[in-house]
């Protein structure tokens, strides 16, 4: 049997090679939890369509990574996929586990961490000679600790023996401050109570929280990369104007581009996250650079609170976000990042950024054979570059009469540049479009 080949030879050259468009609708959730949580062994990241998805993949309500996605998922339209993360328990800190989880997949922009709350218990007084401690820890009974010497050393037992009788648990004790911190990798402290017998009573009290030092180190690791990090916390410091130790003034302080603080009343750390640190990026996320801000969006599945004028005010002031209502409305405010910039610059710019890498390297460098360093090819660099910024205006992030672009002719490049093949001194200005979030109208009606 013949070919047509045999007869008819062709040869097609490909020029449509394709880079990688930078995931800047895909969201992260970055958590705690083993290997064998769900029922195929999770490495670092895995990218879901759908809860539907999740569930396959042995994820349930009750999960808080599930109950997280579950509001990406809700908002509508919702977003293609998100990438879910896993922090390790050989992880020397979250900074390395989010390293880990950026090496096996850079498809995510916008993220948040789910770290294992912990449980504060603190006794009211010292124990004695004729004490013993039980602790029952999510309904698992640690072994009886008797007292031991003195304070400390009788402390010291307490964590050898809830680290012996509790899985993956780590606690931190202090005798002096008389407080006991247990937190469980991959799983929540949702449970604590403890008996003092023998001698005076001891009362004691269980707190869980999210380590505000975690937070810390997730919004360190952002302004290090093309990414944003949410997280929301319902500390009552935080619409305390005169704070200055609160999560979000921190957060401020720091100046950081690429962390966003929202207040809600019910954040992590409390019985029932409202987890709008996922369902405002699920609303949000599906629209394309310069197709809204940030402000004014109503969340599917998030309850809004009230907040009074002193509140508001002391909140906002430290650049942190809210979602309260205005004229029976339920809405976000203000739709910033820490440092006081708009969420939807920063994100324009990074979208904008990546366009101009990702066009150029493949219009102007992979696929022609070659650009020639002659005026044609700086031309055809810069005709690259004014589409990419005038299709930014055309979507409204930029405004195209503030677009300008100064480029060398080639007999004004050096000759160093041009044996080394390097083209400088390209330089772009163009203004953002904004948007409109506040007004003042003044009227007079008059007979």
């Amino acid at each position: 049997m013949s070919s047509l080949d045999n007869i008819i030879s062709i040869s097609i050259t490909r020029e449509t090679q394709s880079v990688t468009q930078q995931g800047f609708g895909t969201f992260g959730i970055i958590a705690e939890f083993s290997t064998s949580k769900t029922t195929v062994t999770f490495d670092r990241s895995r990218t879901y369509a759908s809860l539907s998805e999740m569930a396959t993949d042995g994820w349930a309500v009750g999960d808080e990574v599930y109950d997280a996605a579950a509001l990406v998922f809700s908002q509508n339209p919702k977003i293609s996929n998100i990438l879910v993360g896993r922090k390790d328990s050989g992880d020397a800190s979250w900074s390395a586990a989010l390293e880990e989880v950026q090496d096996s997949s850079t498809e995510w922009y916008t993220f948040i961490i789910i770290a294992s709350q912990a449980s504060t218990t603190t006794f009211d007084a010292d124990f004695i000679t004729s004490n013993s401690i039980d602790f029952t820890i999510n309904e698992t009974a640690v072994t009886t600790v008797p007292f031991n010497t003195d304070n400390a050393t009788t402390y010291a037992d307490i964590k050898t023996q809830i680290e012996a009788d509790i899985a993956n648990s780590t606690v931190s004790i202090d005798a002096v401050a008389r407080t006991v911190i247990v937190e469980i990798f991959g799983e929540q402290v949702s449970t604590v109570s403890v008996t003092v017998t023998g001698g005076a009573s001891q009362a004691t009290g269980t707190t869980v929280y999210v380590n505000e030092d975690d937070y810390k180190a997730a919004a360190a690791w952002a302004e290090t990369q093309t990414k944003i990090y949410f997280y929301a916390d319902s500390s009552a410091a935080i619409y305390d104007g005169a704070s200055t130790t609160d999560i979000a003034y921190f957060m401020q302080n720091q100046n950081y581009d690429r962390t966003v603080s929202i207040y809600h009343a019910a954040a992590q750390g409390d019985a029932t996250p409202s987890w709008i640190e996922s369902a405002w990026p699920g609303e949000c996320l599906p629209y394309d650079v310069g197709e809204q801000t940030w402000s004014y969006k109503t969340l599917s599945g998030v309850a809004a609170y009230d907040l009074t004028s002193a509140r508001r005010t002391a909140i906002l002031g430290k650049n942190c976000n809210i979602y309260t209502t205005t004229a029976g409305v339920a809405t976000t405010e203000e739709g910033k990042v820490a440092s006081g910039e708009w969420i939807d610059i920063i994100r324009g710019v990074d979208a904008l950024r990546a366009s101009i890498q990702e066009e150029i390297f493949a219009n102007n460098l992979v696929n022609p054979r070659k650009t020639p360093y002659t005026d044609d090819g700086i031309n055809a660099i810069i005709g690259i570059l004014l589409k990419v910024l005038n299709d930014y205006a055309a979507d409204g992030f930029l405004i195209a009469d503030s677009i300008t672009v100064t480029y060398p002719e080639y007999a004004d490049v050096s000759s160093i540049d041009k044996t080394n093949r390097v083209l400088s001194d390209i330089e772009f200005e163009a203004s953002p479009q904004g948007a409109i979030h506040t007004m003042t109208i003044a009227g007079t009606i008059s007979l």
